[in-house]
């Protein structure tokens, strides 16, 4: 099995205002049919879509659904 490169990536940084972070990621987004999208992220998938009260179809959670739940994790 090849190893898969790490689509995130972490680095210190001197700002003007002290020391910060540096957060870097790599990630491939398509549009689909309706509202459906489609993401890559490293060896992931991530499908979203919406409801019918906004065109989509319902097949997989809302873009607002997975940022609720990362800030929930």
């Amino acid at each position: 099995m090849a190893e898969e490169s790490n689509p995130f990536r972490i680095s210190s940084v001197e700002g003007p205002h002290g020391k910060g972070i540096r957060l870097e990621f790599d990630v491939e987004a398509a549009r689909g049919e309706k509202q459906t999208k489609r993401a890559t992220f490293g060896a992931f998938e991530i499908l979203c879509d919406e409801s019918a009260l906004v065109g989509g179809d319902d097949t997989a959670p809302p873009p607002l659904a997975y940022f609720a739940s990362s800030i929930a994790f």
